[in-house]
């Protein structure tokens, strides 16, 4: 019993106690959790490997194609110019969908741990089929409303120094490090502001439903009222998640150098010298490598849903204090 008591959700915790609740409940429910999401994570998987071997295989590829047309010919041609226009339009495809089974699969998790939050404790899933559709369609929503107020500011900043350009020719040439810098600290000032997000996501989540930009405009203040410890959780998550990912995914790394570099050689004349299984090979290295990384990168899902605890019962404990004043 004092175990399960202290992975209450719903109690004041510092950020230290969110890191280590978080992990304990993780490692301790990780069969649980492994049964209701493997088959979502391995689509997630499939998804990654088909993106990655794209990416990999034809982006180095397009880019030495580019640079000899342009060495030998002075242009382009439009042919070309189509051609990986389509590519990259494929590539973008595949990158959303690899976005969209992370959502779906993280939504199998969140499911387990709205669970956890109503009960007290995580089953194991009677089945192995046993995503919530219901959970998989406010998880993809959420998720995609939330990149997209992330992305809106730095689009208009884009849009800012492109109209700056167009009105002051050899404006990006003549101030390329001043820009450099400013557009560097306007990311970091979007990625500050953009922490309460994640705060307004699990308790969109999480709660009775509603809509996600109501829950954004009652809820993003309180998330900055708590925007230190927001801060802190997130730096140390995704610190030790990146750590250990890095590692992961190290082979994946491997592969897409080995072909850049394979690629670049061919601008000096040598054969690509690439096996002919190189897609194959790379497809399957991507797929195992993110389906493992997936499960790493759950950690910080689970220290959000408890620093969200936390902040509700530091809430609740705030206006219970009113009324007594009162």
């Amino acid at each position: 019993m004092e175990k399960q008591h202290d992975m209450t959700l719903m109690k004041p915790r510092s950020y230290r106690s969110v890191l280590m609740t978080g992990f304990r409940l993780y490692t301790e429910n990780f069969r649980r959790l492994f049964k209701a999401s493997w088959q979502m994570a391995l689509l997630y998987a499939i998804a990654c490997g088909a993106f990655g071997t794209l990416a990999v295989i034809k982006l180095p590829e397009m880019a030495v194609a580019l640079i000899q047309q342009l060495t030998v010919y002075h242009g382009l041609f439009q042919e070309t110019l189509v051609q990986y226009f389509i590519t990259s339009l494929e590539i973008l495809g595949l990158l959303l969908l690899a976005i969209s089974t992370l959502a779906l699969a993280s939504a199998t998790i969140i499911n387990k741990l709205k669970e956890h939050k109503d009960t007290g404790a995580i089953t194991l899933p009677p089945y192995w089929l046993s995503a919530s559709p219901q959970m998989m369609g406010r998880s993809l929503k959420g998720l995609f409303f939330t990149l997209l107020v992330i992305l809106i500011p730095i689009v208009l900043m884009v849009f800012a120094i492109v109209g700056a350009e167009a009105f002051r020719p050899q404006l990006i040439a003549n101030h390329i490090i001043t820009l450099t810098a400013t557009f560097c600290i306007g990311m970091l000032i979007i990625f500050l502001l953009s922490l309460p997000l994640f705060y307004v996501l699990m308790k969109y989540l999480m709660e009775a439903p509603c809509g996600y930009w109501k829950t954004l405009g009652n809820y993003y203040g309180r998330g900055m009222r708590h925007w230190g410890s927001l801060f802190v959780v997130f730096f140390v998550s995704i610190l030790l998640v990146e750590i250990v990912a890095l590692v992961i995914m190290l082979p994946a790394h491997i592969l897409a150098i080995a072909n850049q570099q394979a690629q670049m050689g061919v601008l000096i004349g040598d054969p690509l010298g690439m096996p002919s299984y190189m897609p194959a090979l790379t497809f399957a290295t991507f797929m195992l490598c993110c389906f493992i990384e997936f499960y790493v990168s759950q950690v910080m899902l689970v220290h959000n849903y408890y620093i969200y605890g936390a902040i509700e019962s530091k809430e609740q404990e705030h206006e219970q204090q009113k009324l007594d004043i009162q």
